[in-house]
């Protein structure tokens, strides 16, 4: 599809998404209620077009979401903050794990996730920063405890219940791909269970060449702390997995954006 193609092609579905919202406002009695665009930036699924665009786009149709193996995205629901009804990651809850073939991107039937962008060179979903410094672990010098592993067991759905109370798992080859990609995120993530200096947000990045993403430095006063790095693309799986909630990421923005070019921070 040429270029030109494919405005045409998202200028259609454009206007008709529009006309969709349009009778869903009014058949619902909500003519007047929250905008569709999100009161805050949301991180958008892997290959999302800009924002305006998305908005545009996007017909809430949820296929990202059921092809998800990780259960990442989530659909904003009209009290939320992220564009009613549409695709967004909550990185504290589930960050992206970067899939090979990206399923959320070939899934998606309006363009909203650009099929042109489906492969890691193009994602570009935000931007880590290291937020609260201070309350590293490996700064510190402090253990990783039990809550930090077990939080992950709590909002990890493929679990079966008793899984989820006894942080015993096992792989069987019969389960469901989506269930055993999950299981080996918590059987890798169980090696740092009570470590004493904490890499977990070095460790677990799913970027191929993580070194590129994310690495830890000697902290200033002692200790270690997160460098992110110029190959960084926000996916938030740092997020999810810090023991302590030190990393955010900045939705929409890039390393040069907040990091300026050829800059390396802490």
């Amino acid at each position: 599809m040429t270029p030109q193609e494919k405005k045409r092609r998202r200028k259609f579905i454009q206007q008709m998404t529009g006309l969709g919202v349009l009778g869903l406002a009014a058949a619902g009695g909500i003519l007047g209620g929250p905008a569709l665009k999100a009161h805050e930036p949301r991180l958008r699924p892997p290959g999302a077009v800009p924002e305006d665009e998305f908005i545009g786009l996007c017909i809430k149709c949820g296929q990202c979401l059921q092809v998800c193996p990780y259960d990442s995205i989530k659909l904003e629901d009209i009290d939320g903050k992220a564009a009613v009804g549409m695709a967004y990651i909550e990185p504290r809850e589930r960050g992206c794990y970067l899939c090979e073939a990206f399923p959320c991107i070939l899934a998606c039937p309006s363009g909203a996730l650009d099929h042109e962008h489906d492969s890691i060179e193009y994602v570009h979903m935000g931007i880590a920063v290291v937020h609260a410094p201070e309350a590293c672990l490996a700064k510190k010098g402090e253990p990783v405890p039990d809550s930090a592993i077990d939080r992950i067991y709590d909002h990890t759905k493929v679990l079966t219940s008793a899984e989820r109370r006894t942080k015993k798992i096992t792989i069987d080859e019969s389960e469901p791909e989506k269930t055993q990609l999950q299981k080996q995120l918590l059987l890798k993530l169980e090696k740092h269970r009570h470590e004493t200096s904490c890499t977990i947000c070095a460790d677990m990045c799913p970027y191929p060449k993580p070194t590129e993403a994310i690495g830890m430095v000697d902290a200033k006063g002692g200790g270690l702390l997160p460098e992110i790095r110029e190959a960084c693309n926000g996916c938030g799986a740092c997020v999810e997995l810090c023991p302590t909630d030190v990393i955010k990421v900045i939705p929409r923005k890039n390393y040069a954006d907040i990091y300026g070019k050829g800059a390396e921070h802490a």
